[in-house]
C-alpha cells in the first residue's frame, strides 16, 4: 500500500549503517545484498539504495537489484531516478519483472512526460500478459486516459493561482494537513528537520511530526505573508512520543479531530488512530482515542473531517484500510448521534472509492461538497484532488480540479478558507524545499481561485404619497446603451432583484396603471466584496388636474419660445417618452393685461409652439392637444383688492401646463432588449445572493 498516512518514512536512515563507519564497498555481494534487502524490508529505502548500488557494481546487469533500486527510488518519490532505473530494467527484458514497463510508465507520467507515458500504457493495455493481467490492463487504460486529460489541462490551465508559501512554514522534510484559523493564522503539522533523520535519533530525541501555528497577514491583492511557525501551545494535541497530524475541527468548532501514529518496533511502519479533543470551560481537553467502532483493531484510521448534513447532524469522514473496501485506502463515514457516539462505519461507495487509494477528505459545509484525493481515477498523475457534491452514500458527479491545482505528482490535503475562494494544498511538485529529490517531500501551497464578486440591485415600488407597495408594477433595468437587460414584477413581500456589472451606469423604470412611470439611476462601483444596492422606485399617481411646467419663457408679446424654456420642455418630453400610453393637453395662460380676445389668440399660439417643439423631437401629434385659455383660468389675483397691480400674481398666471386627458390602450413603455451576459454563475434572486454572501 502506498504510504498515505504520513509521507516521510522512506527518508529515514539507520545510523548504525552509516557508510563512514561501515564501508559498503568492502562487503561481499552476498552480504551487501542481504543488508540491502533487510533495509528494504523495514522501509529504510534511502539506506537500501546505497547497498543495492554497491552490489550492482559487482553484478552490473542484475535485474533483481536494478528492480529493487527502481522500487526504492519510486517509493522515495524520486521519479527522475526511478525513470532511469526502470528504463534499465525494461531494456533487460527480464521475464521475472513483467510489471517493469508499468512502473516505467508511471515514472514518466510523474515526471510530466505524458506523451511518452501514454505510449507505454497503450502497449500495456493491449499486450500485457503478466500477473494480475486484467487489473494491469484496466489500470493502463485509465492511465492512458489520464495522460490525455493531463495534456489537455496543460494546454488550457484553469485560472487558479497556486503559490508556495515559503520557508517560514515549510521545511526540507514534510509539512502537511493545513487548517486555516480564520484569516489570521494557519495550523498545520510538520516533521521539521534540515537533513535526513536518523531512525534512532527520531526515537531518542523525539523527532516526530507535531502541530505548529503560523501567523498570517495580507490579502488577495498584495499577497500573504507567514510568520515563522511555532509549536502549538494553546491546546494539548502534540505528543512527543508519536507522530500527530491530519487535524480538522467540527462545524461548531467545539471538537478537534486528529490522528496519532505510533511507529512499530524496529521499523518505520506506523499504526494510526483518530483522537478527539473537546473545548470545555474555555480550554481544550486532553485528546481521547475514538472507540474501536472507528479505530478498528488491526487497521489504520486517519484523515478525519466532519460535515454537517441538514436534518441529520454531524458526519465523520475518514480514511481507513479496513476490510470490505473498494481497494487500497477508502473514505468511510459514520453519523454522530445526539449523545456524541458514532454509528456503524459505512463505505462512501464506488463513486468516490476506487481500487486505488483515496485520502485527505475535506468537507465544505456551505456547498455540501466533499474534496478528496485519489490515485485511482483519471487525473494528472499521482494523487489528484477531486470534488463531489453530496453526503454519505449519495453523491453527484465527481470532478477533477484540474491543473494547476493538480500536478504530475501527489496533490493532497486540499482545504478552503471560510471565504470559499482561497485555501491550501499539500504537494510534492517541483518547487518544494527538499532534503533529497525535487519531488520527495511535501510542502504547503496557497490556492487562490478567481474572485467571483457579485453585484446586484434590489428594491420595491412604492406609491409616492402613501409609501405603500404598488403590487404588479413592472420594473425594467436599463443599461448604458439604453437597452433593457432585466425585467421583474413588483410584489408586496418580495423585492425585485437584478444582477449587475461593475463600472457601469444603470437606470430603473417602473410602470403601473394609473401612475406616471417611476425612474431612478445609479452607478455600480467596483468593490472587493459582493455588493447589493438597495434602490426603491416611487411612482406618482396621474392627477386629474393640470401640472405646471416650470420656467417656460416667450418673447415679449410673442409665441416664440426663448432658449431657456427648452430645459423645462425637455422634462415634459421625457415624461411623454417614459409614459407612451398617455395623451395630454398642453395649455397656455396669460394674465389679465390686454383684451380677452388678444390674450386668447396669444395663449393658443404659445400652446401650439410647445406642441410643435415636442413634435419636432419625435412626440406624435395625436398624443398632444394645444389649448389656449387666455386669462380665463387665473390661479392667482392679477390685482390686489384695492385695485393696485399684483406683479407676483400676474407672473403665476402667465404659465404653461399639461394634464393627462386620455390613455391610449395597449401601449406600454418598451425598450430594445439587451443581454447583460456578464457572469454565467450569477445568482437569480436576493435570497440566493444572501446565501452566497453567507458562504
Amino acid at each position: 500500500m502506498k504510504q498515505l498516512l504520513l509521507l516521510w518514512g522512506c527518508l529515514l536512515i539507520t545510523p548504525m549503517l552509516s557508510a563512514q563507519e561501515f564501508p559498503i564497498q568492502k562487503l561481499s555481494f552476498k552480504k551487501s545484498l542481504k543488508m540491502a534487502d533487510y533495509l528494504y524490508s523495514i522501509g529504510s529505502f534511502y539506506n537500501a539504495v546505497q547497498y543495492y548500488k554497491a552490489t550492482l557494481e559487482k553484478q552490473p546487469n542484475n535485474a533483481y537489484v536494478i528492480n529493487r533500486i527502481a522500487e526504492s527510488e519510486f517509493k522515495m518519490r524520486d521519479y527522475k531516478q526511478s525513470e532511469d532505473w526502470y528504463k534499465k530494467l525494461v531494456d533487460l527484458n527480464d521475464p521475472l519483472y513483467p510489471k517493469a514497463p508499468y512502473y516505467y510508465g508511471l515514472s514518466l507520467m510523474y515526471n510530466g512526460k505524458y506523451q511518452d507515458a501514454k505510449k507505454v500504457f497503450d502497449i500495456l493495455a493491449k499486450e500485457y500478459k503478466g500477473p494480475e493481467s486484467q487489473t494491469i490492463k484496466k489500470q493502463a487504460k485509465t492511465l492512458s486516459k489520464s495522460c490525455d486529460f493531463a495534456m489537455q489541462k496543460l494546454q488550457k490551465p484553469d485560472t487558479v493561482k497556486v503559490t508556495h508559501i515559503g520557508p517560514t512554514v515549510n521545511n526540507p522534510y514534510t509539512d502537511f494537513a493545513p487548517v486555516p484559523l480564520g484569516d489570521t493564522a494557519l495550523l498545520f503539522a510538520s516533521l521539521k528537520s534540515d537533513s535526513i533523520i536518523l531512525l534512532d535519533d527520531m526515537k531518542k530525541n523525539n523527532k516526530y511530526a507535531q502541530f505548529y501555528v503560523s501567523g498570517v497577514s495580507g490579502n488577495h491583492k498584495i499577497g500573504w505573508s507567514y510568520d515563522k511557525a511555532q509549536p502549538l501551545r494553546w491546546a494539548p494535541w502534540n505528543d512527543n512520543n508519536v507522530h500527530v497530524g491530519n487535524g480538522r475541527f467540527s462545524p461548531d468548532r467545539k471538537r478537534f479531530y486528529f490522528t496519532k501514529c505510533e511507529m512499530m518496533k524496529d521499523t518505520i511502519k506506523m499504526v494510526c488512530s483518530i483522537y478527539v479533543s473537546e473545548f470545555k470551560d474555555g480550554k481544550w481537553s486532553n485528546p481521547e482515542r475514538l472507540d474501536e467502532n472507528i479505530n478498528m483493531p488491526g487497521t489504520n484510521n486517519t484523515h478525519p473531517t466532519v460535515g454537517l448534513v441538514p436534518k441529520q447532524g454531524e458526519v465523520l469522514y475518514w480514511v481507513s484500510n479496513r476490510p470490505n473496501g473498494e481497494g487500497g485506502t477508502d473514505i468511510w463515514f459514520a453519523v454522530r448521534d445526539k449523545s456524541g457516539k458514532f454509528g456503524n462505519p459505512q463505505n462512501c461507495g464506488r463513486k468516490i472509492n476506487t481500487i486505488g487509494n483515496e485520502a485527505t477528505p475535506f468537507y465544505h459545509d456551505a456547498s455540501q461538497t466533499l474534496y478528496f484525493s485519489s490515485d485511482g481515477m483519471v487525473g494528472m498523475g499521482g494523487m489528484d484532488v477531486f470534488k463531489v457534491k453530496g453526503s454519505q452514500k449519495r453523491w453527484e458527479t465527481v470532478y477533477n480540479l484540474g491543473y494547476p491545482i493538480n500536478s504530475s505528482v501527489d496533490d493532497m490535503y486540499f482545504v478552503l478558507d471560510d471565504n470559499g475562494y482561497t485555501g491550501y494544498l499539500v504537494s510534492n511538485r517541483p518547487g518544494t524545499i527538499s532534503v533529497k529529490s525535487e519531488t520527495c517531500c511535501d510542502d504547503i501551497w496557497r490556492v487562490e481561485f478567481p474572485r467571483k464578486i457579485y453585484y446586484a440591485v434590489r428594491g420595491n415600488v412604492y406609491d409616492q404619497e402613501t409609501r405603500e407597495v404598488i403590487p404588479g408594477a413592472k420594473v425594467m433595468l436599463i443599461d448604458e446603451k439604453n437597452l433593457q437587460v432585466g425585467s421583474a414584477i413588483s410584489k408586496k413581500d418580495t423585492l425585485y432583484f437584478f444582477n449587475l456589472k461593475p463600472r457601469q451606469a444603470y437606470s430603473l423604470k417602473s410602470t403601473a396603471e394609473g401612475y406616471f412611470t417611476g425612474s431612478a439611476s445609479f452607478v455600480v462601483l467596483e468593490k472587493d466584496e459582493n455588493d447589493t444596492l438597495r434602490v426603491d422606485l416611487f411612482m406618482k399617481r396621474i392627477p386629474k388636474t393640470a401640472i405646471r411646467i416650470q420656467n417656460i419663457y416667450y418673447g415679449f408679446d410673442s409665441a416664440n419660445l426663448r432658449p431657456e424654456s427648452k430645459v423645462g420642455l425637455d422634462s415634459l418630453y421625457q415624461i411623454l417618452i417614459d409614459n407612451p400610453q398617455i395623451k395630454v393637453e398642453i395649455s397656455s395662460h396669460t394674465d389679465s393685461k390686454g383684451n380677452d380676445a388678444y390674450n386668447m389668440r396669444l395663449s393658443q399660439r404659445r400652446a401650439e409652439s410647445v406642441v410643435k417643439y415636442l413634435a419636432e423631437k419625435g412626440i406624435p401629434m395625436e398624443r398632444m392637444v394645444a389649448k389656449g385659455y387666455g386669462e380665463t383660468r387665473p390661479i392667482a389675483p392679477n390685482t390686489f383688492p384695492d385695485g393696485r397691480d399684483n406683479p407676483e400674481g400676474r407672473q403665476l398666471n402667465r404659465r404653461t401646463e399639461f394634464r393627462v386627458i386620455g390613455i391610449i390602450p395597449n401601449v406600454e413603455l418598451i425598450y430594445e432588449s439587451g443581454n447583460p451576459n456578464y457572469n454565467p454563475d450569477a445568482v437569480d434572486t436576493y435570497e440566493e445572493q444572501q446565501q452566497l454572501e453567507e458562504e
